[in-house]
């Protein structure tokens, strides 16, 4: 019965399985793309290995994020980043943030994913631009208040050599979106990163935690990141 679910469930997942499905490395992946794709079991056969995915994935990838940032691992980094948020949010990358909104209908979220529309452009329409986007014009004003709800940071930086081998950096943190407590809670968390010019290794991280009643004012956060001979052209932050 398990491995008839499992096998279902492979043909289910978006990505493609490569190991046997006797592998439980297998049965790992099928688990997880299953839990973020949000497939429910047909049967109890798998229902105390799901329990455990549930309650252990999210845990033990942040462990594993926590591993490669501080092995200054920048495109792991961000892989691994990645998945925390797509195991927390049980949603793909490739998928609209909109469907973090409960009240959002689901179909009108699947019609602006249909049309690969990029999520940074949503934020340049107007209400009425948004309806006409998803031909329903009555929901044009709620779609732009929930895309201006989603946590986003204006950033500027004031950058000044200290020593031949040595950065000091300002960074300014202007929130730019409305916040609601009932969506954001007490405070929505960010990782600071700067990244080398070829985005491999990380020569600066830290977390920044923006509280609700701080939320409109602007935020300067001060650090220190090596220079190396040849001078980069460039860092990334």
């Amino acid at each position: 019965e398990e491995k008839l679910e499992l096998q279902k469930l492979m043909e289910r997942v978006p990505i493609p399985i490569k190991e046997s499905m006797e592998e439980p490395s297998a049965k790992v992946n099928v688990l997880l793309q299953s839990y973020i794709s949000q497939l429910k079991l047909e049967g109890f056969a798998l229902m105390s290995d799901m329990v455990y995915v549930t309650q252990s994935a999210s845990r033990l990838m942040r462990a594993i994020f926590e591993i490669v940032l501080h092995r200054g691992w920048a495109q792991l980094s961000d892989k691994t980043l990645a998945l925390c948020k797509m195991i927390d949010k049980r949603m793909w990358q490739s998928m609209s943030p909109l469907r973090q909104f409960r009240k959002m209908p689901e179909e009108i979220v699947k019609k602006i994913e249909k049309k690969n529309f990029p999520w940074e452009r949503l934020y340049d329409l107007g209400p009425n631009e948004i309806g006409e986007l998803v031909r329903v014009p009555k929901l044009g004003k709620t779609i732009h208040k929930y895309v201006h709800q989603f946590p986003k940071l204006e950033l500027s930086t004031h950058i000044q050599p200290i020593t031949r081998s040595m950065l000091k950096v300002e960074l300014t943190i202007t929130p730019d979106f409305q916040w609601d407590d009932k969506l954001h809670g007490a405070s929505e968390a960010f990782w600071i990163l700067v990244e080398d010019v070829d985005s491999e290794v990380i020569l600066h991280h830290e977390y920044f935690l923006l509280k609700s009643k701080y939320c409109q004012d602007e935020h300067l956060v001060k650090f220190f990141v090596p220079i190396f001979e040849p001078l980069p052209p460039q860092y990334f932050l």
